[in-house]
């Protein structure tokens, strides 16, 4: 059995390779360079998590290749759908979404990826873990455990700079649902109004550019009682779209599913604005 040191090592060094893994994969994929962490610096958490995972109760599994795969496909496929099923309770967005995937489960877990993280579990168990864990045996020394403790902070230091990060986002999303709410609200109050006495004007044939007039000078009224700016308020609303931080703009390139479902939000509610 490894000491709680040693899995603190391990979990650095594979989050370190999974987030290498994710850079190398969307390269590939897109041609560009994307920090596809959930943290700022060059770590996936979820990675390093799975594989203490599977180190603490896989090992004894090692020589069975075919429990291993089993092992590594189960509990790799449990911790990525308890992770994205988390995030998305809390930001109300997937992060990630295989709904496009046969064999999906909710679109936070697929058939393909399990089996790749299980043949993954396999290749890393049997081949990968002997020459690093080696390594980290090497490192049980004051200069190894003044690296690691060194190690640590920064990840907990980048850890709660993504969450207060993170709040921001969460803040951010929540003014711009609250503005939007404003704007549909006086949107369809004046679009009511507009409605009603257009049909009041056909049904008795008086004049529709003179219903249309009245309508205006009514709904410039409406709006002054009400003390509310239509225009200040789709201002206000484009403004809050630009104003993101750098977190926020760091995952939404590392999360595509989160970009695109929040612009097609923003976009829709624009266009019923505009309407």
């Amino acid at each position: 059995m490894y000491s709680f040191t040693e899995y603190l090592w391990f979990f650095i060094i594979y989050a370190f390779i999974g987030w290498c893994i994710e850079v190398i994969y969307h390269v590939v994929k897109s041609g560009e360079f994307v920090n596809r962490g959930f943290l700022n610096g060059s770590v996936c958490p979820i990675y390093g998590l799975g594989m203490v995972i599977i180190i603490y109760l896989l090992t004894p599994l090692k020589s069975n290749l075919f429990l291993l795969f089993i092992g590594s496909f189960l509990l790799t496929s449990f911790l990525e759908f308890l992770t994205g099923f988390i995030l998305e309770k809390i930001f109300h967005n997937k992060w990630w979404d295989y709904s496009n995937l046969p064999f999906n489960i909710k679109g936070y877990i697929c058939l393909d990826f399990s089996i790749k993280w299980g043949l993954g579990g396999v290749f890393i168990i049997n081949i990968v873990h002997s020459p690093i864990s080696k390594i980290v045996s090497l490192l049980d020394n004051v200069i190894g455990h003044t690296i690691l403790l060194l190690l640590i902070c920064c990840l907990l230091s980048d850890f709660i700079i993504t969450i207060f990060g993170i709040m921001k986002i969460k803040r951010h999303i929540y003014i711009l649902d609250e503005i939007a709410k404003k704007l549909r609200y006086y949107s369809d109050d004046i679009g009511e109004n507009i409605y009603r006495r257009t049909t009041l004007a056909l049904k008795t044939k008086e004049s529709v550019k003179c219903k249309f007039d009245e309508q205006k000078s009514e709904i410039n009224s409406m709006l002054k009682e009400k003390n509310v700016n239509l225009e200040d308020l789709k201002i206000k609303y484009e403004k809050a779209i630009k104003e993101k931080n750098f977190v926020h703009k760091r995952l939404e390139k590392a999360f595509p599913t989160i970009r695109e479902k929040l612009h097609k939000s923003n976009s829709n509610n624009t266009n019923s604005h505009k309407e």
